[in-house]
């Protein structure tokens, strides 16, 4: 049996359509990793903005910790004192209260006397710089006004309560028991 023979005018058009077929077939695999490869490629593209946005970021400064009351005071004092050195302040009183309510962040009160620069500049540090304190409360006043006759400044006071956190220490042999 033979296959009937097509006339030559359909014969050019069906190969023609036979190599394009396999042409697309051909064509299809390195196409479509093109196209896959072009999306890994925007979505690496966007990881490597969000990574160097984040290494833009300032780093998140820890908060005041200690292990008990006594420690948390005496950073408080000492960081404190780092700061008052640093501006026109005095440090006249640093205490910690336990606060019932929230045990692991006890108040940290301040009484401070300085001009109103060194006072504001000691604030700003306070809550911007690390460790990292949040100022609750805030008394602002004149300790004594200005002399203009001697050039003295106006000396203010401030009475600061902020917050620091202790660590909750584990139970003595809480484990094997």
């Amino acid at each position: 049996m033979s296959l009937p023979s097509l006339p030559p005018a359909l014969r050019a058009p069906l190969l023609g359509f036979a190599a394009l077929g396999l042409v697309g077939v051909l064509a299809t695999g390195p196409v479509s990793g093109a196209i896959e490869a072009q999306q890994q490629i925007t979505v690496s593209r966007e990881r490597l903005a969000r990574a160097q946005a984040a290494a833009l970021r300032p780093p998140q400064r820890a908060p005041l910790v200690a292990a008990d009351a006594d420690a948390l005071l005496a950073a408080f004092r000492a960081h404190l004192e780092t700061l008052a050195a640093e501006r026109a302040a005095v440090i006249d009183a640093a205490k910690v209260e336990p606060d019932p309510a929230e045990p692991t962040l006890p108040r940290l009160r301040a009484d401070l006397r300085g001009t109103a620069e060194g006072l504001y500049g000691l604030l700003h540090a306070l809550e911007s710089e690390a460790p990292l304190m949040a100022v609750e409360e805030a008394d602002l006043g004149v300790a004594r006004a200005a002399d203009a006759e001697t050039g003295r400044p106006t000396v203010m006071r401030a009475r600061l309560t902020l917050r620091g956190l202790v660590t909750p220490q584990p139970e003595a042999g809480g484990r094997g028991r």
